[in-house]
């Protein structure tokens, strides 16, 4: 029988809701998935049912709720192929866990030692990891990703040493939908006595995972993504090694025993679980599973692959898209990231949020694999077991008219007329022979990529230009600063504050208001930089 998504939609009333006039087209899964009613649910149940601490009463209501609790982590371990509760840590979210783990395994590296992770990791990841070594005095190295989107195993078994005391990697890219040969990693992990750490944030949501068959020795994820509630997510690891790592978090429930002196441990999984935990969440965390496990994890995926594959093909026939991540055919989970030529992620997003679509634009949390793909940011479209082949067709009628409609968009009343103006006549576009000094957007929130040139002379700014791959608003406005503060003393731009938002009358949508402060957060920290080293 084949999924029915018309017939899961009707568990998800938020999809009955409208944005801008126009049904809610939902395609930003990849970040957050919405939550059915059976899951929901739990917590009025829980609040007006039973709401008590768990393990610490000898009453009713802590008894049911620790029994509820309890069992949560039992139907998690289930999904996931793990030999019981033992196995499961209730956190807040992958990032969380992956904490957990890298606090308990930094007492284990020293001098020497090396981290493997790869270019398609995630922030939560990445930046973990590079903090430890930093602590520990070990080194990261990184697997690199090919040209079609697909980790270099090949590579990976040279990088793999004896040195390597960890190795860490997405199960499922979140930019490219790579599905990774987790237990080849492991195995290669193992063959040099490293422990494997897999980001799972992507792959427990949208296909079936066996940690038992994947041999990792932890596997990360988050609740959010998988139909259940935020302030939830979970570590797996094997029973051993988790009793063998240190407590990430000290307090109450993970105590056995407390003296004035010393402290023992409670067994597992409440050794990793101190203080009151999220009980509602953990026990709706419980019920997504069940929901997902009822709707049958192979059918999500093959479902998910059918959307993606769909979009994919579609968008290959278009020249001016580029699609980024394994090919039409090949095995990817259900997200697509690509671009259009001459609309910048953002100002795509506006265009669909205007049709209410729903979709992520940025670097999704993956700098480095946006470097190294050679492009400050993508659209992402990421599905789930509601979305439609006519959510896809949405999406598609927006794209092929995006770069058609960016004009009227940003020449709306919504926008002040200095934006329109700027945008397609814009100052001082380029780059100075010999600037005093060059300021890089990347530090910007929003994920703009565009630096300023200054040369500074006598205490004031000489010349200013600017350089962007940036979204047709923050172009506008580093176009609009690069002609006001062009002869302004740079201790007055030091202080700059509100500028352009009073240059523009406050008169620009709040969905967009990073992209309108953030290139004027880029060049006052530029003045403060050179005011702290130079003076004035």
């Amino acid at each position: 029988m084949s999924f029915d998504a018309e017939a899961v939609r009707a568990d998800f009333p938020i999809l009955d809701r409208r944005v801008n006039g126009h049904p809610l087209t939902y395609l930003d899964n990849a970040a957050t998935t919405h939550t059915p009613r059976q899951v929901y649910d739990v917590f009025e149940e829980f609040y007006a049912g039973y709401n008590a601490n768990i393990h610490r009463g000898i009453h009713e209501l802590s008894h049911e709720a620790s029994l509820a609790y309890e069992e949560a982590h039992d139907r998690v371990a289930d999904f996931l192929g793990a030999d019981g509760r033992e196995e499961i840590v209730f956190t807040k979210n992958t990032t969380e866990s992956i904490n957990l783990v890298a606090y308990g395994l930094s007492q284990h590296l020293g001098e020497g030692d090396e981290i493997v992770a790869t270019e398609m990791d995630h922030h939560a990841s990445l930046v973990t990891w590079q903090q430890i070594a930093k602590r520990m005095g070990a080194t990261v190295r990184h697997v690199p990703v090919t040209a079609d989107g697909h980790l270099d195993m090949e590579a990976a078994r040279d990088i793999v040493t004896d040195d390597t005391a960890v190795l860490c990697a997405p199960h499922v890219s979140n930019v490219l939908g790579t599905v990774n040969p987790v237990a080849d990693i492991a195995a290669l992990a193992h063959n040099h006595d490293a422990y494997t750490v897999i980001d799972g944030a992507q792959s427990a949501p949208t296909r079936p995972v066996d940690v038992g068959a994947m041999d990792a020795d932890f596997f990360a994820f988050s609740g959010h993504k998988l139909a259940g509630p935020t302030g939830i997510g979970g570590l797996y690891g094997k029973q051993e090694l988790l009793e063998d790592l240190d407590p990430f978090l000290f307090g109450g429930e993970m105590i056995r025993n407390v003296t004035l002196t010393d402290s023992t441990w409670n067994g597992l999984p409440w050794k990793f679980e101190a203080g009151t935990p999220p009980i509602a969440e953990g026990i709706a965390l419980g019920a997504a599973v069940d929901y997902l496990a009822e709707l049958g994890m192979d059918a999500v995926r093959e479902h998910e692959n059918n959307l993606a594959q769909y979009l994919l093909r579609e968008l290959a026939d278009r020249e001016f898209i580029r699609a980024y991540g394994p090919g039409v055919g090949e095995e990817r989970t259900g997200l697509v990231s690509f671009n259009v030529e001459g609309v910048h992620g953002h100002d795509l997003s506006s265009l669909l949020n205007d049709r209410g679509i729903a979709i992520r634009a940025g670097d999704h949390c993956t700098q480095p694999l946006h470097d190294r793909l050679d492009i400050p940011g993508s659209a992402r479209a990421s599905f789930y077991v509601y979305n439609t082949r006519a959510d896809v067709d949405r999406l598609l009628d927006v794209v092929d008219s995006a770069r058609k409609d960016l004009d009227a968009y940003l020449a709306s009343d919504r926008y002040h007329d200095y934006i329109s103006d700027h945008y397609h006549r814009p100052r001082n576009s380029g780059a100075l022979t010999d600037p005093t000094f060059v300021k890089s957007s990347e530090e910007t929130t929003c994920g703009d990529d565009g630096e300023f040139h200054v040369t500074i002379t006598d205490g004031r700014i000489e010349e200013i230009a600017f350089e962007s791959r940036s979204c047709a608003v923050s172009r506008a406005v580093a176009s609009l600063l690069s002609e006001d503060l062009k002869g302004m003393a740079v201790e007055a731009v030091a202080d700059l504050d509100g500028h352009v938002a009073h240059a523009l009358d406050g008169q620009y949508p709040d969905l967009r208001r990073e992209c309108v402060e953030g290139p004027e957060d880029v060049i006052r920290e530029a003045a403060r930089e050179y005011v702290e080293e130079h003076g004035t």
